[in-house]
């Protein structure tokens, strides 16, 4: 049997987009939430970027409401206590010497133009670090962020969903040619045929790639038309049941004979098309249920080795329960598998 109500896994354990690298500028500060709790990023004016828990070791001041930056130190809004890049109080505000205390701070890394934040549920240090997927030489991306009421493993999913590529998506046909997990990162060649108007329907051909739950990329060619596409998606959950969805997009042609031309084709007419897969899904992201049992059927495509390998980012007992259970049998979720995870109430899930 389904659920009766809405079913999310917990969150997973991974790296997480919390902003575009522009919205910080240097001497900026900026809160960000992270799996329920606030992040406050700043960046020196060296350029340096910090990320730490909000409130100030002296009197508990959240720093992300009116913190300020001088130099290469953050500011307490309170009693102006500055704190170094490396989270130690060099200085109090009223000239007395600084108490042996420091910020809580958190793994940051900016990678193509996002700001990365580690987050695991044990308090682990990183596992792994997101590679640059971003090719130069494209014109600047088309950058998109989204709220929606959805769940990291979801997104990730669709990359090898290929039942949904032509049933939702319209694409005439849509395979795996190929499927690799590597510890935390997993490798799919994808294989379609879908519409590009006004040339018709076109195979389309990329690389999908995913760096735990929370990253995950795509590069792709339309050979017929010299096309490359690039992307970078990421989805970062704020609080239970609510989810940031990030997003870079860029397109360029192959040696060009009429690049001013083309440049504004893709971005104005073939952007916004391939753009549109992506909002179709967010009805479905926003409002799915987790099925620890999924009955799949011919054309589905590789779910279950996926389901296997997304497991190693959770707590033991949901991962067991996950990694063991991904059948193609009608049950009811097993009491394991539900341990951790969170049901969001209906008014919540139809965001």
């Amino acid at each position: 049997m389904n659920p009766t109500s809405r079913v999310l896994p917990p969150c997973p354990d991974g790296w997480y987009g919390v902003a575009f690298s522009g919205d910080l500028r240097p001497g900026g500060v900026l809160r960000r939430r992270l799996m329920g709790d606030d992040v406050v990023l700043y960046r020196t004016r060296g350029g340096v970027v910090r990320a730490v828990r909000p409130y100030c070791p002296h009197l508990g001041a959240h720093l992300g409401y009116g913190a300020t930056v001088e130099g290469e130190n953050l500011i307490c809004p309170f009693h102006r206590f500055a704190f170094a890049a490396d989270g130690s109080c060099v200085r109090t505000g009223n000239g007395a010497p600084p108490p042996r205390t420091r910020l809580s701070l958190l793994e940051v890394r900016e990678v193509d133009g996002i700001l990365l934040v580690w987050w695991d549920a044990l308090g682990r240090p990183p596992r792994w670090e997101v590679p640059p997927v971003m090719e130069d030489g494209f014109p600047a991306p088309i950058k998109r962020l989204h709220r929606l009421t959805a769940h990291p493993q979801d997104i990730v999913e669709n990359t090898v969903d290929m039942g949904h590529f032509t049933a939702l998506h319209g694409y005439r046909s849509a395979r795996v040619d190929r499927l690799e997990f590597t510890g935390p990162s997993m490798r799919a060649e994808v294989v379609t045929r879908r519409s590009f108007p006004p040339f018709g329907a076109l195979p389309f051909h990329f690389v999908a790639r995913a760096y735990g739950l929370g990253v995950n990329s795509a590069r792709g060619v339309v050979p017929s038309l010299g096309l490359e596409v690039q992307a970078f998606f990421l989805q970062t959950p704020t609080d239970p049941g609510e989810l940031e969805f990030r997003a870079l997009l860029g397109l360029r042609f192959r040696r060009p004979r009429r690049p001013k031309l083309l440049a504004w084709l893709a971005t104005h007419l073939i952007g916004p098309t391939l753009w549109a897969d992506v909002r179709q899904d967010f009805p479905v992201w926003n409002n799915r249920s987790y099925l620890d049992r999924p009955r799949l059927a011919g054309g589905d495509g590789p779910i279950t080795p996926y389901r296997r390998w997304a497991a190693q980012f959770y707590a033991p007992s949901f991962a067991q329960a996950s990694a063991g259970s991904t059948r193609e049998a009608n049950t009811q979720p097993s009491e394991a598998a539900r341990t951790g995870t969170h049901r969001v109430h209906e008014k919540n899930a139809a965001k």
